[in-house]
């Protein structure tokens, strides 16, 4: 299932870079739903890579836990953040059925004649039997959800900025 989730921010690129990329502001964007650890991260140039274990604590759909013989999801994502070009591509690695679930894609930050648009565009595929797209929808909604609570929260702190 391909997705593409755009966002519009009345502020420059540079500007949402640099608040979306704040640490406070990415610890209370994902939630307290939502348990993050950094594994790993590192600079080459303008280049950024991170790892990071993410496990949300919401429960899957009792018959999606039933079909994978777990109750929630937990994944690894590595993220190459293009400073310059305010762009990134990402990948989840799923600690469930790894050789079954694949998420990954784009993200990047746009000028418009208003301020900038976020675009992230991505794939998600589950190959499990007869669950597989109902599980890629749910991941899709958690998806839409996450990314809509970050882009309002995000524009509420905008104002404040003077970059």
């Amino acid at each position: 299932m391909e997705f593409r989730i755009a966002h519009r921010f009345p502020c420059s690129p540079q500007t949402y870079w640099d608040a979306s990329h704040d640490p406070e502001y990415e610890r209370r964007s994902r939630g307290d739903d939502v348990d993050t650890e950094l594994i790993e991260t590192r600079e080459i140039g303008s280049v950024t890579f991170e790892r990071r274990r993410v496990s949300p604590r919401r429960p899957l759909p009792p018959l999606m836990a039933k079909a994978i013989g777990r109750d929630r999801l937990s994944y690894v994502q590595e993220v190459h953040f293009d400073n310059s070009k305010h762009s990134s591509v990402w990948k989840v690695l799923s600690d469930v059925l790894p050789d079954k679930v694949r998420c990954s894609g784009t993200s990047r930050v746009v000028a418009t004649p208003d301020g900038c648009e976020r675009v992230i565009e991505g794939k998600i595929e589950v190959d499990v039997f007869i669950v597989g797209g109902a599980i890629e929808k749910h991941i899709l909604e958690q998806l839409q959800r996450g990314y809509d609570n970050a882009a309002a929260m995000l524009t509420a702190i905008l104002p404040r900025r003077t970059t």
